[in-house]
């Protein structure tokens, strides 16, 4: 039976050929039709696709459009020598602002953003020329004359979506080249001023810890990284995995800035025990190396630490800050911290927003203070005390002369957290041989491989906590000393290992429960295992494991979120002898009150005395936690 459908002219016969009944006329017009149509439903989807209404790569290389369905990686816009400007003693890009959109802020949001920003700023001097939706991060392009007061006004024109706007400062990696023809005694001189050959016996670091260096190039091909794990390279520019030093580096004139990230990298996490070089601090932590290039701004340096972090990084090291003139130094220290206290706080609204988001996952990033002799909070990544700031100290345990500054106790200023060698310390060149040089580039991943060791025996530990033990096992540099102590790792290690709940006491506390039961954390904290079909771009909650012993071997489990802290997962336990272990049995699902996520399954925990007699837990059985994680249970 045929189908037939009624028009206003009669019915028409939808089995007949289409040229039917106007002939070939009407064969080419429909044709001419069709393709008319196709063409404007593809240019409309592109539109839709844009994360910038315009399309195409200038000459200059700056990234017109960015497609947010896939996110993008990388096409960064250069930097240009002839829109860079001095500002009050620092370098900044004259025609450029960046964005960073808050962590609730998704796809979607960012592409209304746009669209907005192209209808309150239709001209051409005003575009998007990069945005990544993995980092939240964007760079637009705008009039000179308007930069500052855009930084206010774009909040006020779009306030329904939360973002931060901030000005692309130039940065700087600090290098200063020393000698290279030193006694091999001096060059490890660095490792017993720390005393890291005390710590080793503790702990050389854990590969489940994750140190990225944000610097410039790596040479992974160095023997000192051998034997190093290495995960997720990349690269901010084009998003490749391809971090390795120009074809144009001359090993016979070594280049500052081009071997600057091996040369970190290796004070951080070089080899041990490979008839090469000098070891680095934490040799057995993991290394992710992220490249920044020669010439960045702070765009590129927040885009850098947010994929590390991102990708599972728990110590940033980030040796390179803000550019200063000469001129700086020479400016009273009055002067200095007041410009700190009112110049550039649209930026330190944006670091803060960082790092109180990297605290909160357990990230701890370490900087460099820099390398002017000025007051480091003039910089505005180095404020506040969410992060470790380095100073450089010399073979006399006195401040390095060029090294910044920034501790006033009397007016209880702490810009300067520790210290560590800066002076005439050998670091690994890109194709072999090394270079003894100068910098707080070269102190501060002395102080990240530290954090890496601290880390791998408790990695719950905050970076304010992580600071208070660095702090307080330090050496002090001087009276009225403007820097912080220069860091001392075997006390440091001891300190976080006292920590650790002696398991004598352990078993006295579940024979004798207070009337008030104790709630004892442990040293195991997890990214939560998610759904499926969960955003691959949104950071996973941490989750940390506690117990309350109660009496008559009764007690309760806690599994609690970083993002919901009042709010745990709990179970019920029992608790009994076996020998000279402990088993704790979590018989049925720890579950959250209100909440849809998944519970956590039921497991064993068996805990005994490690060789110091603290409290390990040696095995764990359950599904929900992978078996390779051996915690502490600690001190209340």
């Amino acid at each position: 039976m045929r189908r037939i459908h009624f028009d206003g002219n009669g019915r028409v016969w939808w089995h007949y050929p289409f040229w039917k009944p106007w002939g070939c006329l009407g064969c080419l017009g429909r044709l001419l039709l069709f393709l008319i149509l196709f063409f404007i439903f593809m240019l409309l989807l592109s539109q839709f696709r844009r994360c910038s209404s315009d399309s195409g790569t200038s000459d200059d290389g700056y990234v017109d459009t960015v497609v947010v369905e896939e996110p993008v990686q990388g096409q960064l816009p250069p930097i240009n020598d002839d829109d860079i400007i001095e500002d009050d003693g620092r370098q900044i890009v004259s025609n450029r602002l960046n964005v960073l959109f808050q962590a609730e802020v998704g796809e979607r949001d960012i592409n209304r953003w746009t669209e907005r920003f192209k209808e309150l700023y239709p001209g051409d001097e005003y575009q998007v020329l990069f945005c990544d939706i993995n980092t939240k991060l964007m760079s637009i392009q705008v009039p000179p004359e308007r930069r500052r007061e855009l930084i206010t006004e774009l909040p006020r024109q779009i306030p329904d979506i939360p973002f931060l706007v901030f000005e692309e400062g130039v940065m700087d990696m600090g290098y200063r080249p020393s000698d290279t023809d030193i006694s091999d005694a001096a060059k490890s001189w660095h490792l017993d001023a720390v005393k890291a050959y005390d710590a080793w016996d503790l702990t050389k670091g854990s590969d489940k810890v994750v140190v990225a260096v944000v610097d410039s190039y790596f040479d992974l091909s160095n023997p000192e990284f051998a034997a190093t794990t290495i995960v997720h390279p990349y690269n901010v520019w084009d998003g490749s995995d391809n971090v390795a030093v120009p074809d144009t580096y001359d090993p016979g004139n070594p280049d500052p800035v081009l071997c600057h990230g091996t040369m970190v990298a290796n004070l951080a996490l070089g080899g041990m025990d490979n008839d090469h070089g000098i070891a680095g601090i934490a040799p057995e932590c993991t290394f992710m190396p992220v490249s920044l290039g020669a010439r960045f701004g702070c765009l590129a340096m927040l885009q850098g630490l947010l994929f590390a972090v991102n990708h599972g990084a728990q110590v940033v090291n980030i040796s390179a800050g803000m550019s200063f003139a000469d001129e700086v130094a020479s400016w009273p220290v009055d002067r200095q911290i007041e410009m700190a206290r009112r110049e550039l706080l649209a930026q330190e609204d944006v670091w803060k927003y960082v790092f109180d988001m990297c605290d909160k996952y357990r990230v701890t990033i370490v900087w460099a203070a820099g390398n002017e002799n000025i007051f480091t909070a003039l910089d505005a990544s180095k404020r506040g005390q969410n992060t470790i700031k380095v100073s450089s100290v010399d073979s006399n345990f006195s401040k390095s002369s060029f090294s910044n500054f920034g501790n006033f106790p009397e007016r209880r200023i702490y810009e300067s957290t520790v210290s560590a060698p800066g002076a005439k310390v050998y670091g690994e060149l890109p194709g072999g041989g090394a270079a003894a040089v100068d910098g707080t580039s070269f102190s501060a991943p002395i102080v990240a491989g530290a954090v890496g060791l601290i880390k791998s025996l408790d990695i719950s530990l905050s970076t304010e906590e992580i600071a208070d033990i660095l702090r307080s096992t330090g050496r002090v540099v001087a009276t009225r000393s403007t820097i912080g102590p220069v860091i001392q790792l075997r006390p440091a290690l001891d300190k976080v290992i006292d920590n650790f709940l002696p398991f004598a006491t352990f078993k006295d506390v579940l024979n004798h429960v207070p009337g008030d039961s104790i709630r004892y954390a442990t040293t195991l904290m997890r990214p939560l295992r998610l759904q499926a079909d969960a955003d691959s771009t949104v950071l996973p909650p941490l989750v940390q494991l506690s117990f309350v012993f109660k009496n008559n071997g009764r007690g309760r489990v806690y599994y609690t979120s970083n993002i919901d802290p009042e709010n745990p997962w709990v179970g019920d336990i029992t608790y009994s002898a076996d020998g000279d272990k402990v088993i704790i049995k979590q018989s049925r699902e720890a579950a959250k009150r209100g909440g849809d996520e998944a519970p956590f399954l039921p497991a064993t925990f068996t805990v005994g005395a490690d060789s110091r007699g603290k409290s390990l837990i040696e095995r764990i059985e359950s599904e929900s936690i992978p078996e390779t994680y051996t915690p502490y249970i600690k001190k209340v």
